[in-house]
């Protein structure tokens, strides 16, 4: 009989081979897949587009502000106007008045000429809106043919004057202007420029007060071991080389600077003695004094920097070092922000050089943040000295409100 035992698997061929049977993708993820396929291809053509359209856009604006740069004065308004009146001329709302529609514009370009060379401190009223101006003067800032070069160039553009003014004309308004302080707003200006509309009036309260004894003492008097502030800093606070010019700094950023040599946390054995020697009155008295002064510029270029790398430095940074523009912290047109940010506009180059290689070397850390620290260490030499250059170049920042209010407590503490 057969044997009811199944007979054993005989062993594979060599040339056997092993194999899968073919199954098919589910229609579900079929389905996905192609999705996602044709999402991405989407995807990368819409940003394709996108990139090409930014490209054509950023090619026409460059080729628009190529065409504006041929105009006498344009690159100069950009350099010296365009941070707080804008590129376009519409200002910053409530902040800064435009120039697009302005009522002093349209009366010429010698009225634009004259308010650059006095500046403006006082409430004026533009195309129905008020502001509390305070425009700095550009007579120490700009020659005479470079005022008229941006002042025809900003009548012509948003005014209606197509002839604009020479520079000798701007010459014999800098020599009637020698001796007269800034307008006081609008007012003062509708006395000597007819056709403008009714414009607020002046308070007198805006003025600073008389320098008091306590300040005068602190300012220009020499007392045992200290030295007066004006032995270094001037007269005037406008600083001279490698002492800084204090003259319109925020109140708050001077106190926060003597406090921090008091400390030790800001480093200089000269400033250490005499922040040691004030007191925390005397700290306040001295620094909203300085903070209200207007006074002319005597800063220069003078460290060979190359001023147009200092000016794309200051208004636009480099992003590729990590660099941010200078006036996105310290304020339009370098005037500074109150209390952590001083004004860099006219600050004597040789002074802002030290102080950048000091940051960038270690030997000075108390700005907010470490953010002077990362920037220092950031640009090159070359590029501290051509920013620090293109300040000095840059019109004082204008006067600010003085605080009489401070002011009277503290005379009434005495």
């Amino acid at each position: 009989m057969r044997s009811r035992h199944p007979l054993k698997p005989s062993p594979p061929s060599e040339d056997f081979e092993p194999y899968e049977e073919h199954r098919g993708i589910p229609m579900p993820v079929l389905w996905i897949a192609i999705a996602l396929a044709i999402w991405g291809a989407l995807a990368l053509y819409q940003s394709s587009r996108s990139n090409i359209l930014a490209q054509e856009e950023r090619e026409e604006t460059l080729a628009e502000e190529g065409k504006g740069l041929v105009e006498p004065g344009a690159r100069l308004f950009e350099a010296n106007c365009a941070t707080c009146h804008q590129s376009d001329g519409q200002g910053v709302k409530g902040a800064v008045p435009p120039l697009a529609g302005s009522e002093f514009v349209a009366t010429g370009a010698r009225t634009v000429a004259a308010i650059m060379l006095r500046g403006i401190d006082g409430p004026l009223r533009v195309r129905n809106a008020e502001y509390d101006a305070h425009m700095p003067s550009f007579a120490s800032a700009l020659s005479d043919a470079e005022v008229a070069a941006v002042a025809s160039f900003v009548a012509n553009r948003w005014g209606p004057d197509k002839q604009g003014v020479e520079k000798t004309a701007v010459a014999s308004f800098r020599s009637q202007a020698m001796d007269e302080r800034s307008f006081a707003g609008g007012q003062d200006i509708s006395r000597v420029v007819p056709g403008l509309p009714a414009q607020p009036p002046y308070s007198a309260t805006r003025s600073v007060p008389s320098i008091d004894p306590t300040v005068a003492q602190l300012m220009f008097e020499e007392g045992g071991n200290v030295w007066a502030c004006a032995t270094c800093h001037g007269y005037l606070a406008q600083g001279k080389e490698s002492t800084p010019r204090l003259a319109g700094l925020p109140a708050q950023y001077i106190e926060k600077q003597l406090h921090d040599f008091q400390t030790g946390n800001r480093a200089d054995e000269t400033m250490k003695l005499v922040a040691e020697s004030l007191t925390d009155a005397d700290i306040e008295r001295i620094s909203e004094y300085m903070s209200g002064l207007r006074v002319a510029s005597t800063a220069r270029p003078s460290l060979g920097g190359e001023l147009k790398r200092g000016e794309t430095l200051a208004l636009k940074g480099d992003w590729s070092l990590g660099v941010p523009a200078c006036f996105t912290c310290h304020g339009a047109a370098g005037f500074g922000v109150a209390p952590g940010f001083p004004s860099l506009a006219a600050q004597q180059a040789p002074y802002t050089a030290t102080q950048l290689a000091a940051w960038a070397g270690g030997r000075r850390e108390n700005s907010p943040l470490g953010l002077m620290e990362q920037i220092s260490k950031a640009l090159s030499a070359a590029d501290r000295r051509a920013v620090s250059d293109y300040l000095a170049t840059l019109a004082p920042v204008p006067a600010i409100e003085f605080n009489v209010s401070r002011q009277e407590t503290s005379n009434a503490e005495r």
